[in-house]
């Protein structure tokens, strides 16, 4: 194939006209006559250097370090570009053209995964073959073998290489509908730009993530590339109008004449829940669309912001056309996704464990608030939770705050130290937490929060969710909280059953 066939927008020359094998954004992978487009960053000189040494056929480079590179490489001939990530996003688009029909994004802090799930499961109800992306890994309504068959990807947004390849694949396999985390990262990166994304979602926008953005206004504009840059002209947006940010992201999209689809619990949308009631394990709510009632609808979950995540799903998918009438009969049958307030069982003495993904100060907040309403007088909320190391630290003191204010009973343990010291980031969430309890070694601190429960208490294991490691330094340990909090209540169901058993 020719650069040029790759890359159509570019001045025609004789190095556009070049043959090549391969696009490849990492010089180490970089083999001779490949296309390697150098993305600028503090590296990009060794790079580069280690490209040409590779025997790489042509380089693509940014206009804004061009003049820097040549002093390096006099002799040189690159292609220059305005944006090397866009040209790269260009490239894969090129290279794997065929998508599914119907692509589905969302965007936020919290709640994406569960969103995604949602809408596969809806979809998949429908007889919709649909597979879902992100940070649960891929997962299909039907034909669950073709996931073997799919080169999967690690990052929640990968590189667009790699994302593209992954569309490519599932279309070709008969995927017509396709739902992914559209993540911060990936966004600024520029790795989304050329995926054809036909309806998309904003959840909501709490601190995170700020080790990358460095302030929230940084993470608010990288969010909403989504549906500046990225979803289809004439394509629904489907918006948290109960986030502030996502009051100021409708309001800023209808000013742009784009087709909204707002929600909100107890705030006005066009699509909103009322009438809600709790119940254990259990949500009923009354849906209502433009004024108008569509009834009582029930969930197997707990926590209203599930209902939220339900709403923005409803909303997404009616934004791709499918009727509210049509979807409301399969939204009774959906299920929480994986290490999403995920009821792991049961001490003998009725005291519930549930893990969840919570990881943020907001989602720690809305997780404990939602178990509380179950935890009855006289009773306790226990919180097991870490913050992870080389990540924004600024959200340590806050989610100690939260623990003490939301919980009666806290253990501060490890959640993915990675190169920190993890005495010192327990300190650093501690520091805000007087009443919480040291124990770093995070299997301990589950089983000592087990062991603390009392009748009718309720434990949250926060955190890590779905996940099965623990990321120490570079290695990742297995771990994972849902198996280790069911092997210890089946320690205490046999000894409870021993007991039984001899007081016969």
């Amino acid at each position: 194939m020719k650069i040029k066939e790759i890359l159509p927008n570019l001045p025609d020359n004789s190095i556009v006209s070049s043959d090549i094998k391969c696009v490849i954004s990492d010089s180490r992978q970089v083999t001779a006559g490949d296309l390697f487009i150098a993305i600028t960053c503090d590296t990009v000189i060794d790079n580069i250097r280690a490209a040409i040494k590779n025997k790489a056929a042509a380089i693509v480079l940014e206009a804004s370090v061009h003049d820097k590179v040549r002093q390096h490489f006099p002799t040189t001939i690159f292609i220059v570009v305005a944006n090397a990530r866009e040209a790269l996003s260009v490239a894969a688009a090129h290279l794997y053209p065929t998508q599914p029909n119907n692509i589905f994004a969302v965007t936020g802090t919290n709640g994406k995964s569960s969103v995604i799930t949602f809408i596969r499961q809806i979809l998949g109800e429908l007889g919709q073959t649909t597979a879902s992306f992100g940070t649960v890994g891929l997962e299909l309504t039907a034909q669950p073998e073709i996931a073997s068959l799919i080169n999967v990807p690690k990052l929640t947004t990968p590189d667009a290489m790699s994302l593209h390849r992954m569309l490519h694949q599932l279309a070709s396999r008969g995927i017509h509908n396709f739902a992914f985390e559209a993540s911060s990262h990936g966004l600024d990166q520029y790795r989304l730009h050329q995926v054809r994304v036909g309806s998309a979602g904003f959840t909501n926008l709490t601190q995170d993530h700020l080790d990358y953005h460095d302030s929230m206004e940084a993470y608010f504009d990288a969010k909403i590339k989504l549906f500046t840059e990225v979803l289809a002209d004439g394509r629904a947006a489907t918006i948290n109008v109960g986030c502030p940010y996502g009051k100021s992201l409708a309001l800023m999209l209808r000013q742009k004449n784009k087709r909204v689809i707002t929600y909100a619990v107890g705030a006005p949308a066009d699509l909103v829940a009322s009438k809600i009631h709790l119940e254990s394990g259990r949500i009923k709510f009354n849906l209502v669309f433009d004024s108008k009632d569509y009834g009582q609808q029930e969930i197997a979950m707990a926590g209203i912001f599930q209902v939220e995540n339900i709403l923005c799903a409803i909303g997404m998918i009616m934004g791709m056309g499918y009727s509210l009438t049509d979807i409301l009969k399969a939204v009774p049958r959906i299920k929480s996704a994986p290490g999403r307030m995920e009821l792991v069982g049961h001490r003998s003495n009725g005291a519930a464990v549930y893990v969840d993904y919570a990881h943020t100060p907001d989602a720690l907040m809305r997780a404990l608030q939602a178990l509380r309403f179950h935890v009855k007088e006289g009773h306790r909320l226990h919180v097991v939770f870490g913050c992870g190391g080389n990540r924004d630290a600024l959200k340590r003191s806050l989610m100690g705050k939260i623990a003490d204010d939301f919980a009666d009973v806290i253990i501060v343990t490890d959640d993915n130290p990675r190169h920190e010291d993890p005495s010192f980031i327990r300190a650093q969430v501690l520091a805000n937490c007087p009443r919480g309890k040291d124990i770093g070694d995070r299997k301990q601190a589950i089983e000592q929060a087990i062991a603390n429960l009392n009748t009718g208490d309720i434990l949250l294991i926060a955190g890590k969710g779905h996940e099965t490691g623990q990321l120490i330094k570079d290695e990742v340990i297995p771990f994972d909280d849902g198996q280790v909090a069911a092997k210890v209540l089946q320690k205490y169901e046999a000894a409870n059953r021993s007991q039984t058993t001899s007081a016969r």
